[in-house]
């Protein structure tokens, strides 16, 4: 025998609620997006407190402590500046800066976040063992085709959209003008674009098993392009070793070990001297000195931790400072024939300010591997223009870097080939030169480009 289930069903005006939120007789309201919500009072006053407590509270302490400590709200500046899109981004990162609650949480809830589930943030990337990468870098690497003209329109677009200056994202229109100008002035361009970590240490990335080093897929296409146009170019690649498990970078900082870097400054001094454009000068009595130095790296400082964190620790390397007979410690020469125009990894290990330790870097190993007298212009970042656009304004001001200069060597980091602005900067004329800095050069064989 069958039975069958007792049906309760509610009668309009009975006080009884019918169903669920989609029974049939809520229909009305449901069209109306109206679904019946039961707040207790006590609950709704605890709501709205904290929400005026949150959306008062922070501006009111804000304005407390900068007057405390007697400083200047950054609000301010939305009166002294014209409305435009640059100006508020600037007002708005001004604010974020001097906040104070942002101050206090950031840090310890990224050390939160880092500690137990190696989250990094916008600009850094946690490895599974604990090194760290740039972001930007990674990319660059691991990203589309830098030479793909739908990327260049989109990286333009979103730079304008920001209310930023226009940028020029395809390299090789500057590359050659600045080849090009330097040749005018019988100067030989070496260029030098410097792999990222996330390339040359891929499996403290990802933990995986590596057969090969990734690379961007237009990488190869640049350099065989510009070597055709005549372009002497050094390719650190051709430093790299064969085991690919080798520690070449820093664990902690964007840029190369001591080691590496000499073995680097080694090739490209031998680089140069096979250009066979250098006259002969009496070799310089330069040694290296061995040095402990010790440091957190670059990155920690990107991930905006507590100053007293302990996920990180320092980590410790030996450089090599250069110096003369005398034992002084190496410094650029002005005069010299060669001009080595470079980003941070021509600073590190010779900027003191980067806390790996001075006259060890780059230019003074190249100077070393060459004994010879080498200059010097470095700036940190935007390596796509920042030591042209200082090498430009130098020439502007009557301080002529590029005389008697036979080779100016131009390193950056190869990120720049995907994040950089390649801004078109014309060089002033040679003294006595009625051509313009950007004409065309005096043609240059591509088999006497060089090859690396």
């Amino acid at each position: 025998m069958q039975g069958a289930l007792p049906v309760t069903t509610a009668t309009p005006g009975s006080g009884e609620r019918a169903g669920g939120p989609t029974d049939p007789s809520h229909d009305e309201n449901l069209r109306r997006g109206v679904i019946a919500t039961d707040v207790k009072r006590s609950v709704a006053w605890c709501l709205c407190l904290a929400f005026l407590a949150a959306i008062y509270g922070l501006p009111l302490s804000q304005a407390y402590l900068e007057k405390r400590a007697d400083e200047e709200s950054p609000l301010l500046d939305l009166f002294h500046r014209a409305p435009t899109a640059e100006n508020l981004h600037a007002v708005e990162k001004g604010i974020e800066d001097a906040s104070y609650p942002k101050a206090f949480v950031q840090p310890r809830l990224q050390a939160l976040l880092t500690r137990l589930g190696r989250a990094g943030n916008k600009l850094a990337v946690v490895g599974p063992t604990g090194w760290l990468y740039y972001t930007p870098g990674v990319r660059h690497v691991g990203g589309p085709g830098f030479l793909n003209r739908d990327v260049e329109r989109s990286r333009e677009k979103e730079a304008l959209d920001a209310g930023q200056e226009p940028i020029t994202a395809d390299p090789r229109p500057a590359i050659l003008a600045f080849h090009r100008a330097l040749a005018q002035r019988g100067i030989r361009l070496v260029l030098m674009p410097m792999p990222d970590k996330a390339e040359v240490q891929p499996h403290e990335l990802h933990g995986r098993k590596v057969t090969a080093r990734p690379q961007n897929v237009d990488y190869e296409e640049l350099i065989s392009e510009l070597r055709q146009q005549g372009v002497a170019i050094f390719d650190a690649h051709g430093s790299l070793p064969a085991e690919l498990e080798k520690t070449l970078f820093l664990a902690q900082d964007t840029h190369y070990t001591p080691a590496w870097m000499e073995r680097v400054a080694g090739d490209l001094g031998r680089f140069v001297s096979a250009l066979a454009v250098l006259p002969p000068a009496e070799p310089l009595q330069l040694h290296a000195v061995e040095q402990p130095v010790s440091r957190l790296g670059d990155l920690v400082d990107m991930l905006k931790l507590p100053e007293d964190q302990q996920i990180f620790k320092p980590q410790s390397v030996q450089i090599h400072q250069v110096q003369d007979a005398a034992g002084t410690a190496w410094e650029a020469d002005p005069k010299a024939d060669i001009l080595l125009l470079g980003d941070s990894f021509t600073n590190i290990f010779s900027l003191e300010g980067m806390g790996w330790g001075a006259s060890a870097g780059l230019g003074p190993q190249l100077a070393l591997a060459l004994q010879r007298p080498l200059d010097v212009i470095a700036q940190n970042d935007s390596g796509a223009f920042a030591t042209r656009q200082a090498l430009a304004r130098e020439l502007e001001a009557g301080q002529d870097r590029l005389a008697g200069k036979r080779v100016v060597i131009w390193e950056f980091a190869a990120r720049e080939l995907s994040v950089g602005d390649w801004k078109p900067i014309k060089l002033p004329s040679a003294p006595g030169s009625s051509e313009q800095g950007t004409g065309a050069a005096a043609p240059v064989s591509p088999s006497s480009a060089g090859t690396n």
